[in-house]
């Protein structure tokens, strides 16, 4: 029993045309699991930013030195698989006391998929990635 080269070319024919289904359908599970690591970071800065909001009637900008997350550098901090570096801000027009904006920017690999917000009046952007 023996195989022809044309048998053999359609069965690579087949395979490459699986895999060409199949590898972008992994690298989109593999960029929705990265988003998902920034996504936690972000909610659990907003849980330490809500407790700290509770005790002092105002928000944080300084993660690192009121809500004792590690610094990453300049104030950021990584999230735990670090594809995303943390940073905080007032909310446009608001004062910090009032409204807090934190920002997942997206590094490495994940950098295509672009950045994360979320704020304390529950604001989540993209709305489409959450």
């Amino acid at each position: 029993i023996g195989i022809t080269l044309i048998e053999l070319m359609v069965v690579l024919v087949v395979a490459a045309i699986l895999v060409s289904i199949a590898y972008p359908v992994y690298q989109s599970q593999m960029q929705e699991s990265r988003r998902k690591d920034g996504q936690r970071m972000l909610l659990e800065i907003m849980h330490a930013q809500q407790k700290f909001y509770s005790r002092n009637n105002t928000y944080t900008a300084d993660l690192i030195g009121d809500l004792g997350f590690t610094d990453a550098g300049g104030g950021a901090v990584n999230s735990e698989n670090q594809f995303y570096l943390i940073t905080t801000q007032n909310c446009a027009g608001t004062p910090i006391s009032e409204c807090v904006d934190l920002l997942a920017t997206a590094q490495g690999v994940q950098a295509v998929d672009g950045n994360l917000t979320y704020n304390s009046r529950n604001v989540k952007t993209p709305s489409s990635k959450w």
